[in-house]
C-alpha cells in the first residue's frame, strides 16, 4: 500500500538489497568496530546481562501519521526482551527533509537512524562523512540480515573502498518512467492517440489537457536534484545510465563506459528546451522552485498528468481518484515511455536506512534491524501498525480501516519513508499489490531490456574531489535548477553552454577524470 513522494515497487524474484555504499569519511573504522557501553555484557557463564534501556531516534520524510507514537510504543513492547528500547519517531516534510538532516548531521546531533536513497541525498551525505561505517558492526549485531545480503551478492555492488555504510531494503525495483494522464481530458482536448510514449507525445498531450481544462495544472515535479521525475524520461529516451553521484552518467551501450556530466548531454539540452517551452506556455508552474512540485495532486484532480514509475502503472488500484473527481468522469490512463529502449534496474541504494556517524546507539539500531528482518510480528507492527486499529486483515490481505485510504488520509498505513525497511519475504498482499500485480511486475522486470548496471552499480569515492563535488552541487542548486525548470531562459544553447562553462570552472573536469579513473579500475578488478 505504497503512496507518497517516492512509490517503491515490489518484485518477487530477486532480492535487491545490500548494506549502504561506503563513502568518503563516512565513519571512522576504529570507532565503528568498537561496541558502545549500551549493550549487555556477558557473565562468566557466558550469559548476557539485561540490556540498558535506550531511546532510539529515527527520522523519516513526510507528514507524521496520527497513530505513529502508539504504533511504535507497541513495537517497543514487542521487542522489550530483545531490544529494551523506546522509539522517538520524527517526520520532516519532504521539502525540508534534506536540509534538516544536513543540519542535524553537521551539528553533531546524536540521532540514530534516518531514511535516505541515492535519489534523495545519500551521495552528498556520504561526501560530508555523515554516516557510520557498518562493515564490522553489521555482521556482529545483525548476522541473519547480513547473510541475506551476502546470499544475494548485495554488499559488493554498494561498497566504496571495501566498506559498507548502511542497510537497504530487500526488493528488486525498476524506476523506468511512465506517465499517468487523464484520458477524458485527452479526448476533450483533441489528443486522440492511445498512448503517450515519447517526449513529443507528452508535449502534445499537455497542450491538449490545458486546452480541455485550463484550471487544471498539466504537470509538475520536484526540482531538487539532477534527475527530477521528468528528467528520467530524457535519460530513458537517450539511454543513459545515471551513476547516482554528482550528476554523472554513462551511455548504456558505450563499451568504454565514458563518464559524462549530465549537463553536457543532448538529453539535458532537450530537457531544458521543453522546460522552457512548458514554462512559457503555462504548462508547469512559473514558481516551481519555490513551491517544489507541491502545486497539484493527480488523485485530487488538480494535475492532469504525473510522471511515475512502472509499478505505479501496474498497481491494482480501483480508486485512483478521490470520489468527487471520479464523479466528474475522470479517467486514468498510464503509458510507458519508450517501451523498447533499455533501462537499468535500480541500485540496492534506491531505498535505504543509514545510521548517523554520531549515533547514540548504533548497535541497538542494528539489533532492531535484525528483529525487523527475522520476526514477522515485529515487521508487521513497523510496516502496518496495530491490527484493527491502523489496518485490517482479510486472510493474508491487508486492508485499510473504514474511511481511510483510496485518497483519504490514514492513521498509519502507507506511512512515508518506510521503504528502507521493506523485506520481500514478509510483505503482505493488499488491494493494490495483488498476486496479479506481482506476476505482472515480475514479468516486466525480467524483460530483456531491463538490464543490470553496465558499470556494476559502481559508486565513486568522493574523497579526492570533495571540494569540487560541493561546488558542483552548489552550482546545480543555484543555476542548474533554473534551467531544468525553464526559468529565465533566453537562449537554450547559450544558457546551457554558460552553465557547462561555470561547472567546468568549479572543477567538473577534475571530477570526471577522477571518477573515470576509479571506474576503469573498478571494472578491471570486477
Amino acid at each position: 500500500m505504497v503512496k507518497g513522494k517516492r512509490s517503491a515497487a515490489l518484485g518477487l524474484t530477486v532480492l535487491l538489497a545490500g548494506g549502504l555504499l561506503a563513502g568518503c569519511g563516512g565513519g571512522d573504522k576504529e570507532s565503528a568496530s568498537t561496541p558502545s557501553n549500551t549493550e549487555g555484557t556477558k557473565t562468566s557463564e557466558g550469559q548476557k546481562t539485561e540490556l540498558k534501556p535506550v531511546t532510539l531516534r529515527f527520522y523519516f520524510p513526510g507528514d507524521k501519521p496520527q497513530a505513529t507514537d502508539e504504533v511504535w510504543s507497541y513495537v517497543s513492547e514487542l521487542t522489550k526482551d530483545t531490544l529494551n528500547a523506546k522509539f522517538e519517531i520524527n517526520f520532516v516534510n519532504w521539502n525540508d527533509y534534506k536540509d534538516k538532516m544536513k543540519l542535524l548531521q553537521a551539528s553533531g546531533d546524536n540521532y540514530d537512524l534516518n531514511f535516505d536513497a541515492n535519489w534523495n541525498d545519500f551521495s552528498n551525505a556520504m561526501n560530508r562523512g555523515s554516516y557510520l561505517d557498518l562493515t564490522d558492526l553489521l555482521p556482529q549485531y545483525a548476522p541473519k540480515l547480513t547473510e541475506t545480503y551476502k546470499e544475494q551478492n548485495l554488499l559488493d555492488p554498494i561498497k566504496v573502498k571495501g566498506r559498507v555504510y548502511g542497510a537497504p531494503w530487500t526488493l528488486k525495483k525498476s524506476i523506468k518512467p511512465i506517465v499517468w494522464y487523464r484520458g477524458d481530458l485527452a479526448k476533450k482536448g483533441g489528443y486522440m492517440k492511445d498512448k503517450v510514449e515519447t517526449v513529443e507525445e507528452l508535449d502534445e498531450y499537455l497542450h491538449a489537457a490545458k486546452k480541455a481544462s485550463p484550471q487544471i495544472l498539466p504537470i509538475s515535479w520536484r526540482p531538487d536534484n539532477w534527475y527530477s521525475d521528468v528528467a528520467q524520461v530524457f535519460l530513458q529516451k537517450y539511454e543513459y545510465e545515471n551513476l547516482n553521484s554528482m550528476g554523472l552518467v554513462v551511455k548504456i551501450d558505450d563499451p568504454e563506459h565514458k563518464v559524462i556530466p549530465w549537463e553536457q548531454t543532448e538529453a539535458f539540452k532537450e530537457l531544458v528546451f521543453y522546460a522552457k517551452k512548458w514554462n512559457e506556455a503555462g504548462l508547469i508552474p512559473r514558481n516551481l522552485l519555490a513551491t517544489k512540485g507541491t502545486e497539484g495532486d493527480f488523485s485530487a484532480g488538480t494535475l492532469s498528468a504525473a510522471i511515475n514509475q512502472i509499478d505505479g502503472g501496474i498497481l491494482e488500484n480501483p480508486n485512483t481518484f478521490k470520489p468527487s473527481v471520479e464523479a466528474e468522469g475522470a479517467v486514468k490512463i498510464w503509458s510507458e515511455f519508450y517501451p523498447d529502449k533499455k533501462w537499468v534496474i535500480a541500485s540496492p541504494l534506491d531505498n535505504i536506512v543509514a545510521i548517523n556517524k554520531n549515533a547514540a546507539n548504533p548497535e541497538r539500531v542494528l539489533m532492531f534491524l535484525e528483529e525487523l528482518s527475522t520476526n514477522q510480528k515485529v515487521y508487521d507492527a513497523v510496516i502496518y501498525g496495530i491490527l484493527d486499529k491502523t489496518y485490517k486483515l482479510d486472510g493474508d490481505n491487508v486492508k485499510y480501516m473504514d474511511g481511510q485510504g483510496n485518497g483519504q488520509p490514514t492513521n498509519y498505513l502507507d506511512w512515508p519513508g518506510q521503504w528502507g525497511f521493506w523485506r520481500k519475504e514478509f510483505q503482505k498482499y493488499d488491494e493494490q499489490h495483488t498476486p496479479k500485480y506481482y506476476e505482472t511486475y515480475d514479468a516486466f522486470i525480467n524483460r530483456p531490456n531491463q538490464i543490470t548496471s553496465t558499470v556494476k552499480y559502481f559508486v565513486p569515492d568522493q574523497t579526492p574531489i570533495k571540494t569540487e563535488a560541493a561546488k558542483r552541487e552548489q552550482l546545480r542548486s543555484e543555476l542548474g535548477n533554473l534551467l531544468m525548470c525553464g526559468i529565465n531562459i533566453k537562449d537554450v544553447d547559450k544558457d546551457v553552454a554558460n552553465f557547462i562553462a561555470k561547472e567546468r570552472d568549479a572543477g567538473t573536469d577534475k571530477i570526471v577524470a577522477e571518477v573515470q579513473k576509479q571506474l576503469d579500475e573498478f571494472l578491471a578488478a570486477n
